[in-house]
């Protein structure tokens, strides 16, 4: 089980994720966070390890369809109805096919739908010439755009990331830049992992994707978020606890600060 999340920023756009795989009852760590590696986008995805294989092999032949020098067009422009017609053919049939051939397909839920126990949701965002792009491609086939909106999470934990999210909303009105977004993303997995029951554990995983192309953050990179983010709470702390008249004092002087 997963949290994952996709967050549109001033300056770029990234992916965060829990790092817990499973095999039936037997945790692992897993990578969740993915690079295109031609094309400047990232992605992450909730669900079967089996269907994420599947869909990323094909992602990776679009990729490979480009050059090093020559990334696909659509992408680099961007072109986002190019983007969008290019990927929800691949990604419908892909998903379809990964589903019929599995085994244990569920039986008919009322409606006559059939439960998939395996289906899985896919996040993908890109950013070039300074214009994001942001993607979610559903575990029943629809495909939406959530750019204009900034941010979507999928998982058994999406609906904390959601949450923790939307506490933070009034950091967020405005599109942050993309170092602030990582700390946004990074807490709201992170609160996620603490308050989530089961399935959903650290490390946290971010890839960005800017003006300089797409990767995934190193670990140590992640320990600087982590000592950012601890910081930015202690700071809210203090901020609660503030007297009206040492909250004057403060205003008058140096305002305190993410640096330590």
């Amino acid at each position: 089980m997963t949290v994952a999340l996709g967050l549109v920023c001033s300056d770029g756009v990234l992916v965060a994720s829990d790092s817990m795989g499973s095999s039936d009852p037997v945790a692992n760590v897993a990578r969740k966070v993915r690079v295109f590696g031609r094309t400047p986008a990232v992605w992450t995805a909730a669900g079967s390890v089996f269907v994420i294989e599947e869909v990323e092999a094909e992602l990776q032949r679009i990729d490979q369809s480009g050059t090093a020098e020559a990334p696909l067009k659509c992408f680099t422009e961007p072109d986002l109805t190019g983007i969008r017609g290019k990927l929800s053919p691949v990604m419908s049939k892909t998903m379809r096919e990964a589903y019929g051939r599995a085994l244990h397909v569920g039986p008919p839920e009322p409606g006559g739908m059939v439960r998939i126990p395996f289906a899985s949701d896919f996040l993908m965002l890109g950013y070039a010439n300074g214009t994001p792009w942001f993607l979610e491609f559903a575990q029943d086939g629809q495909v939406n755009w959530h750019t204009d909106h900034g941010f979507y999470a999928v998982g058994s934990g999406g609906h904390f990331a959601t949450v923790a999210r939307a506490l933070m909303k009034h950091y967020t009105d405005r599109a942050l830049p993309l170092e602030l977004g990582k700390l946004v993303a990074y807490r709201a997995i992170d609160t996620t992992i603490e308050v989530s029951s089961a399935w959903v554990g650290g490390p946290v995983q971010v890839a960005v994707c800017d003006k300089d192309g797409a990767r995934i953050l190193a670990s140590d990179e992640i320990e600087a978020l982590r000592e950012q983010v601890d910081r930015w709470k202690q700071l809210e702390v203090d901020t609660l606890r503030m007297s009206p008249e040492d909250a004057q004092a403060q205003a008058a002087g140096d305002l305190p600060t993410m640096e330590t």
